[in-house]
């Protein structure tokens, strides 16, 4: 499958669909998603990082990760692409683990899909290779890969769930190495689009982790949890490299140097173009732009924004009101890219709040920047889901040294638990029915979505 559309509306749309994990669905209440963990009162072993989430460096060998997993797809189509093979992963994807651990089409699922999975995530490159394709196909990139990953993606939650379902443990660790590998990935993958896909892919992961800390005799994860990077995709590649998306096109707009009537007029029917020739004719860029250029107070405006880019006024005072409007558009939108870029690695809760529920602005340009607020929740959901399992393997750990109880409180623990990423302060926790409650803050603006909302609800097996 080939990915026909922009990369700006694919970003909102990737943000809003990758919201799912494995496992069978849980219905949120009053607002949150309460997830059940019954473990075992277990201790971290040692030598501590005995268990990992990532491939053991040991093991690495020298290759690009990326063009060793595009070998997974190579003769398998009835895998990754026959009605019945993919029906089926849709079952075992939500079925309880229970119904799992009997069905032997599990054993060594994936084949040689998977081994080479496994080899591609013990490589020390990564590579996309795509600056080159974005430098000259701008906004009409396409990222058929992206798809292809998630199917692998899918491949392999299925072979792990019927590793941890047959109490596999080292087996199904190997497995969750891959996966978080093939997620990390995509930190380097030069979109924020490839971000927002390794995100969806670390929290599949995640899912797993959950189901494997619950199963008995499940060895303690704190450790491992603990050494995963964090954040997890930091966004940085992805953000700064956005930017090649439109300069390519429109660099002309950047000068002040009179373009040519004809010449103007073409770029922006480009914008209409690209931004939907579906729409009705007053809604498309070139009619805000005539508007806008026959309003002599917006012009006024612009030029002035357009001098303290830097431009010199003898130098816009030749431009026309038209040009002047699209040039400061688009000055706008470098301006705007980089307000997003200094505070995207920022703690979470330092970001000023109207960056993270940004007002509109109108305009063309306006309309292809990023989803920043979309980008932003998906890379900080992550890094506080990592937490939040962290800090419940933080209590099988208190439980295992005090015969099975519950800490009074988080910070009871003998262990580094980290903050919630979302607030910078200690996870919300209370004992309740005979439950530890380890509750995230969610984003401001989204208190009542149960994808942000996620409570793990952590019973000690008696």
């Amino acid at each position: 499958m080939r990915c026909r559309w922009p990369l700006f509306a694919l970003a909102h749309v990737l943000a809003v669909t990758f919201a799912a994990t494995a496992q069978p669905p849980i219905e949120p209440k009053d607002g949150k998603y309460v997830v059940p963990l019954t473990v075992d009162a277990v201790a971290p072993v040692r030598p501590a990082l005995k268990y990992r989430l990532l491939p053991d460096i040991r093991e690495v060998q020298s290759g690009n990760q990326v063009q060793a997993f595009y070998k997974c797809f190579f003769e398998q189509n009835h895998l990754f692409h026959s009605k019945e093979s993919t029906d089926k992963q849709q079952k075992w994807r939500a079925a309880p683990l229970k119904d799992l651990a009997q069905e032997k089409e599990l054993v060594n699922y994936g084949g040689a899909a998977v081994k080479q999975a496994y080899y591609a995530a013990r490589l020390d490159t990564v590579d996309w290779q795509l600056l080159n394709q974005m430098r000259s196909d701008g906004t009409g990139l396409l990222l058929p890969d992206v798809q292809q990953m998630r199917m692998l993606a899918t491949v392999l939650t299925v072979r792990v769930r019927g590793e941890i379902a047959r109490g596999e443990f080292d087996a199904a660790l190997q497995t969750l190495q891959t996966m978080f590998a093939l997620a990390r990935t995509f930190n380097e993958q030069p979109t924020l689009i490839g971000h927002l896909v390794g995100a969806a892919l670390a929290m599949i992961a995640l899912g797993e982790v959950e189901e494997f800390v619950q199963q008995p005799g499940a060895p303690n994860l704190f450790w491992a949890l603990t050494d995963l990077p964090a954040p997890f995709i930091d966004l940085r590649k992805g953000v700064h490299v956005e930017k090649l998306l439109v300069t390519k096109e429109y660099d002309g707009l950047q000068k002040a140097v009179p373009i040519p009537e004809d010449a103007l007029g073409a770029l922006i029917k480009s914008l209409d173009t690209l931004l939907g020739p579906d729409r009705k004719a007053d809604a498309r860029p070139s009619a805000w732009y005539a508007k806008q250029a026959g309003d002599p107070a917006a012009v006024a405006a612009a030029t002035e924004r357009l001098s303290g880019f830097g431009h010199k006024p003898a130098d816009l005072a030749k431009l026309s009101p038209l040009q002047l409007i699209v040039m400061d558009d688009r000055a706008q939108y470098e301006a705007d890219m980089d307000e997003f870029a200094k505070w995207t690695n920022v703690p979470f809760w330092q970001i000023p709040p109207e960056l993270v529920l940004p007002k509109p602005r109108p305009g063309a340009f306006a309309q292809l920047l990023p989803v920043f607020n979309k980008v932003l929740h998906a890379k900080v959901r992550v890094h506080q889901t990592v937490a939040q399992l962290t800090a419940s393997e933080g209590v099988r750990a208190y439980a295992a040294d005090n015969r099975g109880q519950l800490p009074i409180a988080l910070d009871a623990v003998k262990l580094p638990v980290p903050a919630d990423p979302m607030t910078g302060k200690p996870f919300v926790y209370e004992l309740k029915d005979g439950r530890a409650l380890i509750r995230g803050t969610p984003p401001r603006g989204l208190e009542t979505w149960p994808t942000y909302n996620r409570v793990y609800a952590v019973t000690v097996r008696k």
